[in-house]
């Protein structure tokens, strides 16, 4: 089946499985509407390789999303001005998604029900309309408080939420993210308010609510 302005949709592909990258291939490459350009298992290994060259649509796994936040990510999607970006998740009950939406991904997939999902995103995101699950679609709709949160919250403060997560020091994080440990305890104090939480412990609670961990 061909799209219909009888282009063919150059798609790409970012995923750390090498088994899974190859279904994904074997799916799309089947349809006559589809050309598959290139995949690698990292965002670094992709931008190095595929920089130049010119993408409708590109799917990547939400498990790699750790590698970045929203200022890298737009650093990351400026060598595709034109590209298209589609989220891969595991599932649906992570209130982090209304978060990469508004960075700049177009469609959210079901990772574990994605062969004829997958090409309908692929076709829908190039057409230039969002695609979203329907259970994303409810889930966008049933947590609009959520939302306001996760948009008052920066990247690195997410990054923050997920070493105290870790029961990591103050000292720890501060080393992990290259920042002052006076710089992480001011996060921690904007985070406690911002999630009107009282300590650590109501921290994790609402990074578990939010899907900012698992």
């Amino acid at each position: 089946m061909s799209n219909y302005l009888g282009a063919r949709i150059r798609v790409a592909f970012i995923e750390s499985n090498v088994i899974f990258r190859a279904g994904v291939r074997d799916l799309l490459i089947s349809r006559n509407d589809f050309e598959w350009i290139g995949e690698s298992s990292s965002l670094t290994d992709f931008r190095a390789r595929y920089s130049s060259v010119a993408i409708n649509v590109i799917m990547i796994d939400a498990d790699l999303l750790n590698e970045l936040d929203k200022a890298y990510f737009q650093f990351w999607q400026s060598a595709w001005p034109n590209s298209k970006f589609i989220l891969l998740v595991p599932n649906f009950k992570s209130a982090m998604i209304p978060l990469y939406l508004k960075w700049g991904f177009s469609g959210v997939v079901n990772k574990w029900n994605m062969h004829e999902e997958v090409v309908a995103a692929f076709r829908q995101v190039f057409f230039h309309q969002s695609y979203l699950h329907p259970n994303s679609k409810r889930m966008l709709d049933a947590e609009r408080r959520t939302i306001q949160t996760l948009e008052r919250i920066t990247a690195r403060e997410i990054d923050v939420i997920r070493g105290i997560c870790q029961e990591k020091t103050c000292k720890e994080i501060a080393h992990d993210l290259q920042i002052s440990p006076r710089t992480v305890e001011t996060h921690k104090m904007r985070i406690i308010e911002k999630l009107d939480v009282r300590n650590s412990a109501g921290i994790i609670v609402h990074a578990v609510r939010l899907g900012i961990i698992p």
